[in-house]
């Protein structure tokens, strides 16, 4: 409709302008009205003169129309009302073609908003690159898990880890890959799981990565309390039996000698002191393992938090009342900062006090052996993360080797001569209780730093 007006306009100035042509040819070689003939000539150059305007601004026009097309640029108007009848319809159709694409780009950014809305809404971090690199899409959950404001491009990861990097930029189509590394003071453990696709001649990856660092604790947890279970029963059905039947054997020993010295029949007393001897051994022996059974029975048995609103300077007062004299009797200093007056907690105080005060004796036990013996509590809200609040203890012993930091946390595990191996397992335990967690830094020659984290802070 459009064309056919521009058409019909275009041949009714084409038509005047032969007319014109024709007049003039006439008037000059047939009369000698010169007059007339100049007048024409006139005429006829401003016929031409509006041919080539009203052919140049169609032209300007539908130049701009597909400039701004080509830019995305939907926000031009071209006006209809009061303009030349000739060009209404064609104004109305640009107009009108503007308006079909701002739809389509509505549409395509409301749909890519709703992606991105669920993209940022699932629990497993997303990110999404190309073959050189260049992020597309990165979620939340992997910023705040590698504490990243942005990330443009996977080869700024290599000042967190350089493994990391290696793994995305060769990670093929449905593998799956676990990566190690330590973020600030935390350690994490990625399930990468990756899918490659092409799109407009572009090779991508799409990449998940879930933290199963918790999961494998939690896993590791169980696993060590089913096994206590079941070693607990056997144990506890086997000794408690023993002991009983130790002491009735003892009982009835004791009876006969006492029988028969009454009767002037005089035992050996090497024998009956032998037989002695031995029963009273394994009464104390059973009578150990029933208590070493009742104390990693422990473990299982942790309460279910009672959580309220706690003070911290109270809960680090309470602690400090409770340990000062012990330290002071080992010539142990304690020292406490707090940054905040009136920080909060939602926690178990009794469950949490049990923490402190096992991390604190186990720095007073490490730190015995240096000149001054030194364990210090900092409490103080995380300056990177706001909802995380942060207590450690530190002592200036003599530090913990590489290989047992991986094994600290582990049931029974303990480097102590008399230790139970259970303190720090029973800590973590109530840490994941709380929604937190318990970390260790340490290095041979001290210091070592174990750092409770809390997310529950007010």
């Amino acid at each position: 409709m459009v064309y056919n007006r521009f058409r019909a306009n275009l041949l009714l100035r084409v038509g005047l302008l032969s007319i014109s042509i024709i007049a003039l040819t006439l008037v000059l070689f047939r009369t000698e009205w010169y007059v007339t003939a100049v007048c024409i000539g006139l005429l006829l150059l401003l016929q031409l003169y509006d041919l080539v305007r009203y052919v140049e601004r169609t032209n300007r026009d539908v130049a701009g129309f597909l400039e701004a097309i080509r830019h995305s640029d939907f926000t031009q108007r071209f006006a209809v009302a009061g303009n030349n009848p000739a060009y209404k319809a064609l104004y109305q159709s640009f107009n009108d073609v503007s308006d079909a694409f701002q739809r389509i780009k509505s549409d395509k950014q409301a749909h890519h908003l709703y992606l991105q809305t669920i993209v940022e809404h699932i629990g497993v971090g997303i990110i999404s690159y190309d073959e050189r690199g260049h992020v597309l899409l990165v979620n939340n959950m992997i910023k705040e898990a590698l504490h990243l404001p942005h990330l443009e491009h996977i080869g700024a990861l290599s000042r967190i880890s350089e493994e990391l990097v290696e793994v995305l930029q060769h990670i093929g189509h449905q593998e799956r890959r676990l990566v190690t590394l330590q973020v600030r003071d935390e350690q994490l453990q990625l399930a990468l799981h990756a899918t490659t696709m092409v799109s407009q001649g572009r090779t991508l990856k799409i990449v998940s990565c879930q933290n199963i660092k918790s999961e494998l604790e939690e896993q590791e947890l169980q696993t060590w309390q089913k096994l206590i279970r079941v070693l607990t029963h056997e144990i506890m059905n086997t000794i408690t039996p023993v002991i009983s039947l130790t002491s009735t054997v003892s009982q009835l020993m004791e009876e006969e000698v006492v029988r028969k010295a009454v009767a002037g029949q005089v035992p050996e007393e090497e024998v009956l002191e032998d037989i002695r001897a031995g029963l009273q051994t394994i009464e104390k022996r059973s009578a150990g393992m029933l208590h070493f059974v009742k104390n990693y029975r422990r473990l299982m048995r942790v309460p279910t938090p009672e959580v309220r609103t706690v003070k911290v300077k109270d809960l680090l007062k309470s602690v400090y009342t409770l340990l000062q004299p012990e330290m002071e009797a080992k010539r142990t200093k304690l020292t406490i900062y707090l940054r905040e007056e009136k920080a909060e907690l939602q926690v178990d105080p009794e469950l949490i006090e049990q923490v402190l005060i096992n991390l604190i004796k186990n720095g007073m036990e490490a730190s015995h052996q240096a000149a001054t013996p030194l364990v210090e509590v900092f409490a103080y809200q995380d300056e990177q993360d706001s909802s995380r609040f942060r207590i450690d203890v530190q002592d200036n012993g003599s530090g913990v080797s590489p290989e047992d930091l991986d094994r600290i946390f582990i049931p029974f595990f303990t480097t102590k001569k008399q230790g139970s191996g259970i303190g720090l397992s029973l800590s973590r335990q109530i840490m994941r209780q709380h929604g937190g967690s318990i970390r260790v830094s340490s290095s041979p020659g001290g210091p070592t730093t174990f750092s409770l984290t809390f997310r529950n802070k007010h």
